[in-house]
This record gives structure tokens, C-alpha cells and sequence, in this order.
């Protein structure tokens, strides 16, 4: 089971109720024909191919790619490693950090801004229970 947005919750339950009869396994949002679950080899055959040459990409993208673009997609939406790694199937984080890494450049200036921030905060902090500087008045008579 994927966890998907209720935006695309509702569009592919607009596309499975615009079918013209129900799909065999209607569970299914890319059933094969005869029910059940489309095979890969069928889906890339039947649906992906035809949809790569419509669309003209070059160079065409393999079905691969989607998964490619869908944990990059997250990475840049701030998902934590760890919630890529389980949407991914990954057993290791150690494997989604090796293949996804390289999208997390900027970590290292966002814990730098950060740390920043919270430095800034504590100097602010500090200097409010600072005791300030002594007032003296002077008397205008004694100029």
C-alpha cells in the first residue's frame, strides 16, 4: 500500500468512475484485462511505451525514472530519510542515503542558518537579562 495525496486521491477516483464499465479488479487502479494485477512487462508494454512515444521525450524515460522522480520530489518537500526509505522499500537508510544523497546539498546551510538563528536568539536573550548601562543624570546647573 502507497500513501498518495488526497489531490490524487480524487483524480484517480474521477478516472476509475469516468471508465465506461468497471475495470476487472476495480481495486486496482492499472488492472490487466482479464483482473487481477497488471505484469510489469504488460504495463510497460501496453501503457508506458505508447505514453513515452506520445509524449516525445528524449531521451525516453524509463518507468524506473518515475521512482527516481517521485523520491526527489519528496527530498525537495522536505521529507525526512527515513520516510523516503519506507516509501521507497529500501531495507537499509544507508542505501536510500547512498542513491539520494546528493539531493540533500542544502542541509549543511540549513544547520548553519539554524544554529545562526539560535545563536542569535540566546545573544538576544543574554543581553535582555544583561543588567544596562547605569543612567546618571546630569545636573544642567553644573555644565
Amino acid at each position: 500500500m502507497v500513501t498518495i495525496p488526497a489531490f490524487l486521491a480524487d483524480e484517480l477516483g474521477q478516472h476509475l468512475g469516468a471508465l465506461t464499465r468497471p475495470p476487472a479488479g476495480a481495486d486496482l487502479v492499472f488492472p490487466s484485462p482479464s483482473g487481477g494485477h497488471l505484469r510489469r512487462t504488460n504495463f510497460g508494454r501496453r501503457l508506458w511505451a505508447p505514453a513515452v512515444r506520445a509524449a516525445t521525450i528524449e531521451p525516453p524515460p524509463t518507468f524506473h525514472h518515475l521512482r527516481h522522480t517521485a523520491a526527489a520530489l519528496a527530498i525537495a518537500e522536505g521529507a525526512h530519510p527515513k520516510a523516503i526509505q519506507a516509501r521507497m522499500g529500501h531495507a537499509s537508510i544507508t542505501t536510500t542515503l547512498n542513491l539520494y544523497g546528493h539531493l540533500f546539498p542544502s542541509l549543511g546551510v540549513e544547520l548553519a542558518d539554524r544554529l545562526d538563528a539560535v545563536r542569535a536568539d540566546a545573544l538576544a536573550a543574554r543581553l535582555r537579562r544583561a543588567p544596562g548601562p547605569e543612567v546618571v543624570p546630569i545636573d544642567p546647573a553644573r555644565r
